[in-house]
């Protein structure tokens, strides 16, 4: 009832996840493809489908040995034991499901027989897995949802005042905005890039390479680059990315020394037009920087009724070797059971 579709059958595994009618664009190949080039730590990712009658979804996992493990190497053996985890962004089955209890059921089955110790999840926004999900479930932040339905004009009154201000601002300063999906302004768009995430002090695994980038730009019908100029210089910019329902924010910044022009209240604003002219129906603009921040209560702006729980799911198939491996990463780090992290030995 669980089929496996490995990264190489590209062709197949895209096929499979656009035949879904609400498919988003985290489940794509070269999605996966690019976090797994980007970084040998984030595992190979599988694309999972299930079927039962006329029930039918997807998932797309990591496989992660935790043999390899650098925390791990040398205390447990290689291609023997191994954990689950969805792509950064959101994840979890998707489609049509009927009988959550079955699927839970040959999911379970299914990772106990193919030696997975435990998963992490990070559940997608739009669907119900989360509620019927057999693990423990979480929610530590939320996440920021523009709803595209309703006509622009109601849209633009709906944003807070100083939004439609430097909106204004921006377009009184001459700025204007470029939109492409292809690798003409890679450079400008990486430059301003590193540097915000210099500025915002990002952790390292949200460092993305070129090369990652580029694979990412493979999916010509699902990213959408959008740069703010002014005097011909790009100032702003922004990657968004899509599937058959959804936009998201993905990443970008801006130029520091132009903040006073506001170029982003200008960028996010087209981002939205565009995104409803193209028949989507939200926009994502994420959460802060893993609290409701500044960043997030600046996303709230462009939709304040658009506040969402964002949930993460853990769930562990091997009890016993679960707590072996935990027991094992304890003798070198005795905190790892008690800090908030999931796998603990992972910690």
């Amino acid at each position: 009832m669980i089929e496996e579709i490995q990264i190489a059958q590209v062709k197949k595994w895209n096929d499979i996840v656009r035949s879904f009618e609400n498919y988003e664009v985290f489940y794509l190949n070269e999605y996966a493809m690019a976090f797994m080039k980007e970084n040998k730590k984030n595992g190979v990712p599988i694309l999972l489908v299930y079927k039962q009658g006329n029930d039918k979804a997807i998932n797309v996992v990591f496989k992660r040995d935790i043999g390899e493990d650098e925390k791990l190497s040398g205390k447990i053996p290689v291609n023997t034991y191994y954990d689950l985890i969805t792509p950064y962004g959101y994840g979890g089955f998707k489609g049509n499901i009927s009988n959550y209890k079955n699927l839970n059921k040959e999911y379970n089955d299914y990772c106990q027989e193919k030696r997975y110790i435990c998963e992490f999840i990070r559940f997608e926004l739009f669907g119900d897995y989360y509620k019927f999900y057999d693990g423990r479930i979480e929610t530590r932040m939320h996440n920021v949802v523009r709803n595209l339905m309703i006509p622009i004009d109601e849209m633009w009154m709906d944003f807070k005042q100083k939004v439609r201000k430097n909106v204004k601002r921006a377009n009184k300063n001459n700025l204007k905005v470029i939109m492409e999906n292809t690798e003409e302004h890679l450079t400008d768009f990486l430059d301003i890039y590193f540097s915000t995430m210099e500025r915002n002090d990002a952790k390292s695994e949200y460092y993305f390479s070129e090369n990652f980038f580029k694979i990412l730009n493979q999916m010509k019908d699902n990213i959408m680059y959008f740069y703010v100029v002014k005097d011909n210089k790009i100032i702003s910019s922004e990657l968004v990315i899509y599937g058959s329902e959804n936009s998201y924010s993905y990443l970008g910044g801006t130029n520091r020394d132009y903040y006073e022009y506001r170029p982003n209240d200008l960028l996010k604003y087209t981002i939205i037009k565009w995104a409803k002219e193209k028949g989507l129906k939200n926009f994502v603009l994420g959460g802060g920087c893993g609290s409701d921040d500044g960043i997030f209560q600046y996303k709230t702006c462009l939709a304040p009724n658009g506040i969402v729980d964002f949930y993460i799911g853990k769930k562990i198939f091997d009890q016993v070797n679960y707590e072996k491996i935990v027991g094992i990463r304890a003798i070198d780090n005795p905190e790892c059971r008690r800090l908030n992290y999931f796998p603990e030995y992972r910690a």
